[in-house]
């Protein structure tokens, strides 16, 4: 029986560590720049165990995964992803990519722009890459290293032959899943990042290797930086240049913040006062306007008097007696009737 039970914790011990590596680990990001008004045309934010704020495309391919439909360009900051996405422009060049179990591959925000935010493997016959996981952080004297050692399993990795590395469809050339593994298994990591005035270098495997193994079939393009995402979109007039957006934080000086709070803040108070003030106005004016228009009964009403000859007639009726009296208050017409009886 305790043989049994050891033989059981072994096999158990060991189906855990050759499970796939993306198993579940304890994500912990920094703030970011979000993007959030960017990247809601195209998808959903949710929100992960832990309060951390994820983008999820919508309306994509089945078995979707980053980085699969586009193509490479080499630049003078290395290998740039130019992807055939609408969203690309933000989320293959800012932040991270990493796979939960319920909603699939989502986005976490980053503040730091780089060519590509990959993970490279290669061997002489196949050159592959992955998406970094929020793990691997940049540093720019070290480049790229993962906090806890994790790189995604071999299923989320694509893998294509040298001669399709460059095409504008290399999604159509991935290797299939029967030879992924083995390919995932023979070939060793390669991440080469680098800082260089200020912007990510991603070198990735040697220009030189590649251009070897290709027989000279790499696309190089020059980096066109720029600020408003309402660029991207705009064809570029020379086909040597690749547009990127590039996210510019506005600098903010400490003391004149203040000066312009306090300003703001009295601003306020005076354009209170000012609406104040007209909508006291605009409320004597509409009475102005409705007093004239509205017309004056009391005015008329002696107006009638004074032109009509004919007596008013007023009644009364006694409570004691019930029998209405009429009073004539012109002594003229009883005159008249007096001097038509003689």
């Amino acid at each position: 029986m305790k043989k049994l039970v050891l033989s059981l914790f072994v096999v158990m011990f060991v189906f855990a560590f050759t499970k796939d590596t993306n198993a579940k680990v304890k994500l912990e990001i920094s703030g970011g720049v979000y993007f959030y008004s960017e990247l809601q045309p195209y998808g959903n934010w949710y929100k992960l165990n832990g309060g951390i704020t994820v983008w999820r495309p919508a309306n994509v391919r089945t078995n979707w995964q980053p980085y699969r439909y586009g193509r490479w360009f080499w630049t003078d900051d290395g290998w740039y992803w130019n992807s055939d996405e609408d969203f690309g422009f933000i989320t293959y060049h800012y932040g991270r990519w990493y796979y939960d179990d319920y909603y699939g591959w989502v986005w976490v925000p980053g503040n730091r722009w780089a060519p590509a935010w990959v993970d490279w493997k290669y061997d002489n016959d196949y050159i592959g890459w992955a998406p970094l996981p929020p793990y691997a952080e940049f540093s720019i004297n070290i480049g790229i290293h993962f906090s806890n050692n994790f790189h995604y399993g071999y299923r989320y990795w694509s893998f294509v032959r040298y001669r399709d590395f460059s095409s504008p469809y290399v999604y159509n050339y991935f290797v299939g899943p029967k030879y992924k593994y083995r390919i995932y298994s023979s070939t060793k990591y390669r991440n080469n990042y680098g800082y260089n005035r200020g912007r990510v270098i991603n070198r990735g495997v040697d220009i030189k290797y590649v251009r070897e193994r290709s027989g000279g079939r790499v696309v190089t393009r020059k980096i066109e930086r720029v600020n408003s995402v309402r660029d991207i979109n705009k064809r570029t007039r020379n086909k040597k240049y690749v547009r990127s957006y590039v996210y510019t934080k506005p600098r903010v000086n400490i003391r004149t913040y203040k000066k312009n709070r306090t300003f703001i803040e009295r601003d306020r108070t005076t354009i209170r006062k000012q609406y104040r003030t007209r909508a006291e106005i605009n409320r004597n004016e509409r009475n102005k306007v409705f007093r004239n228009n509205i017309p004056n009964t009391n005015r008329q009403r002696r107006i009638e008097k004074r032109t009509t000859r004919r007596p008013e007639i007023r009644t009364r009726v006694q409570r004691s007696t019930r029998r209405t009296i009429i009073r004539r208050k012109s002594p003229t017409t009883n005159r008249m009737r007096a001097r038509r009886r003689r």
